[in-house]
């Protein structure tokens, strides 16, 4: 299981949709995000800078717009989607 927090929100999700999720951040050029995901110790969180966010979001969103919510949704994805639009919002 994979942990990762916005803000007021943990995300938890399978090895799978991280390694998903690994291979998608890669084809974005988001080589840090993935080192931080894979280097993540189980049963760690990982905590995300504040520039770290938005180039994740739009990362998940093309991924849930290309896959759907129903597909996605017992994965954890739409949990940390849902919290980096919280923290964005907030942000002036």
């Amino acid at each position: 299981m994979v942990r990762i927090q916005t803000g007021s929100y943990v995300a938890t999700f399978s090895d799978e949709a991280s390694q998903q999720l690994r291979g998608r951040l890669l084809a974005a050029g988001l080589e840090s995000l993935s080192d931080q995901l894979a280097d993540l110790e189980p049963g760690a969180i990982m905590a995300l800078d504040q520039a770290e966010k938005q180039p994740l979001l739009d990362v998940i969103e093309a991924w849930v717009e290309g896959a759907g919510e129903q597909q996605l949704s017992p994965t954890g994805i739409l949990q940390l989607r849902e919290g980096l639009r919280v923290d964005l919002a907030r942000t002036p």
